[in-house]
């Protein structure tokens, strides 16, 4: 049995540049993915990051 952690965060990276993936529910995802846009039931006010540089 694998064990895979209840949340993770997935990222692709190069000297330059970092892409993170987000998933989100089927209900904001499906409609997202179909329409190339996010729903309105998605609010860009619920979504917060911090990213720190290495120093």
């Amino acid at each position: 049995m694998t064990h895979h952690p209840q949340r993770e965060i997935r990222a692709l990276h190069t000297d330059n540049t970092v892409t993170v993936y987000q998933a989100y529910a089927p209900a904001i995802g499906v409609p997202a993915a179909r329409d190339g846009r996010f729903p309105a039931a998605w609010k860009r006010d619920q979504m917060t990051w911090v990213i720190k540089p290495r120093s």
